[in-house]
C-alpha cells in the first residue's frame, strides 16, 4: 500500500491522479477536510472523478509523531510531497518545523516500520551553483550565502534527513524539480504565476529560471519508485528560460496580453515596503519579498542530463504543457 503526503498540493494531487489509475491501494494524508476539495477539483478537471473514491484519506500532521505512525500502518511505499513553501523571512520557524522536523519524523517512522522505498520531493533550492553560469546539476554543492532563502535552507536540511535515513537502511530516491507548472490551486506556490498573468501582468523582471510540468514531475517519481534505482537524486527541468518568455507563453494560453515593460530590480525592491503595507491592511500574504525579488532578477539554469541519460527520460514540450494547463484553468477556473 502506498502513502502520499501533501496529497492536497500541486504535486500530490496529480500524483494521486496517476496512482489511482492502477489497482494499487493509496492512502493520503490531509490536515483539514476543506483542503481535500483542492484534490477533488484536480480530479474533476482531469475528468477522472470516479478514481477519487479509491483514495483512503487519513487526517494527520507531519509534526504529530503518533498520528503519523498510525498513518504508516500497512504501508510499503511512501511519496513525501508535503512541504511549506514561502519566501517570507517571517516564516523561517514554520519552514524548519514542517520541512525539516516533519521529514525527520517521517523517515524515522519509515525506518521503524520497514518501509520498502521512499520518494522525497525536494527542490532545486537545495542544490548549489557553479561559477561561469554553468548549469546546476545534482553534484552542485549547496552553500549558504547572502542570497540564500529560508526555503532553500529548510529544503537542504530536510534533504539531509532523507540522506541520513538512507545511511541507516531506508531505500530512497529524491527528485529536485525546478519551478513546477500545472493545474491546481492558483493561489498557492508556483501556480500563482499563472494567476498573475491571467489577471493582467504589465511588468516583468530580467531574470531566468528552470521550469518543468507537474506531469513530468509525477511521471519521474513513479518511474523511480517502480524501478531499481535507489539512494540517488535527479534534477527535473524541462526548459530554462527568461521569465518574460514564460509569461508570454502563459499569456498566449489565456488569450491575454503579455507584459510589455521591464521593471528594474531597484524599483521592484522599493515596492516591497508598499506590499508590506498592503499585506497588513488586507491580511493577505505579501507578494513581494526580498527573497522573491532576488529570485526574479537572478539568472539560473539547470541540467536534467542525468535523468535523460540514466533513465532515458523524455520531458513534455513545455509550451504545449502550458497551453494545456491554461485550457484546464479556463474550463475550471478556481476562486
Amino acid at each position: 500500500m502506498i502513502l502520499v503526503t501533501g496529497g492536497t498540493g500541486l504535486v500530490g494531487s496529480h500524483l494521486l491522479a496517476k496512482l489511482t489509475k492502477t489497482e494499487t491501494s493509496v492512502r493520503a494524508i490531509y490536515r483539514s477536510k476543506k483542503s481535500i476539495e483542492k484534490t477533488k477539483i484536480v480530479f474533476k478537471a482531469l475528468k477522472i472523478d470516479n478514481q477519487f473514491e479509491k483514495i483512503e484519506w487519513y487526517q494527520a500532521d507531519l509534526l504529530d509523531y503518533f498520528e503519523l505512525e498510525k498513518a504508516l500502518d500497512c504501508i510499503t511505499h511512501v511519496y513525501h510531497a508535503a512541504a511549506k513553501v514561502s519566501f517570507s523571512s517571517n516564516d523561517f520557524d514554520e519552514l524548519m518545523k514542517v520541512n525539516v522536523e516533519g521529514t525527520a519524523h517521517l523517515v524515522n517512522l519509515a525506518l521503524e516500520k520497514g518501509i520498502q522505498k521512499l520518494c522525497y520531493v525536494s527542490s532545486v533550492a537545495s542544490l548549489g551553483s557553479y561559477p561561469n553560469n554553468k548549469p546546476t546539476d545534482e553534484e552542485a554543492i549547496w552553500q549558504m550565502n547572502k542570497n540564500t532563502s529560508n526555503y532553500s535552507v529548510s529544503k537542504y536540511y530536510a534533504e539531509n534527513e532523507v540522506w541520513r535515513a538512507s545511511e541507516e537502511g531506508l531505500n530512497v530516491v529524491i527528485v529536485n524539480p525546478a519551478t513546477i507548472i500545472g493545474f491546481g490551486d492558483w493561489q498557492e506556490s508556483s501556480t500563482a504565476i499563472l494567476k498573475k498573468v491571467y489577471d493582467g501582468l504589465y511588468f516583468y523582471p530580467s531574470g531566468a529560471n528552470g521550469f518543468v510540468s507537474v506531469n513530468d514531475v509525477v511521471k519521474a517519481m513513479v518511474k523511480l519508485m517502480n524501478g531499481d534505482v535507489k539512494n540517488e537524486r535527479f534534477l527535473l527541468v524541462s526548459k530554462n528560460m527568461r521569465f518574460i518568455d514564460l509569461f508570454t507563453m502563459i499569456a498566449k494560453g489565456f488569450n491575454r496580453k503579455a507584459p510589455q515593460r521591464l521593471v528594474s530590480k531597484k524599483l521592484a525592491q522599493s515596492l516591497i515596503y508598499l506590499d508590506f503595507i498592503r499585506s497588513k491592511l488586507t491580511g493577505k500574504p505579501m507578494v513581494l519579498t526580498k527573497e522573491s525579488v532576488d529570485t526574479a532578477y537572478r539568472t539560473k539554469t539547470f541540467s536534467s542530463q542525468k535523468i535523460r541519460e540514466q533513465l532515458g527520460f523524455e520531458f513534455e514540450d513545455l509550451e504545449l504543457s502550458i497551453k494545456e494547463t491554461c485550457g484546464l484553468y479556463k474550463k475550471n477556473k478556481p476562486q
